[in-house]
């Protein structure tokens, strides 16, 4: 069963160098539902989640245990930025490293 990854949204974000509102405005979404889906407020709709994997190649509906970024299509983003969210780890507070 795939669960809706919230730990990846900020740092892909960032790692892109994009604002709320200018990643809201790229994905077609308020700023206001794009901070609740970056907070882990809302799960997202599917469009947001559609919306992900076209613009960026990232899937955020994964499952639970994987700590990982899925990409769908790597090549969406800069290489240096791939390179970077393709090798990071993310666990909730509640989780640990094993």
């Amino acid at each position: 069963m795939h669960h809706y990854n919230k730990r990846f949204i900020k740092l892909i974000r960032k790692e892109l160098k994009l604002t709320q509102q200018e990643m809201s405005n790229l994905l077609g979404i308020s700023r206001g539902s794009f901070a609740t889906y970056e907070r882990g407020r809302s799960k997202g709709n599917h469009f947001f989640h559609e919306r992900m994997g076209a613009l960026f190649g990232i899937d955020l509906r994964q499952p639970a245990h994987l700590h990982k970024i899925v990409f769908t299509d790597p090549g969406k983003i800069p290489a240096a930025s791939f390179a970077y969210l393709a090798q990071l780890e993310v666990y909730d507070t509640s989780e640990q490293a094993t």
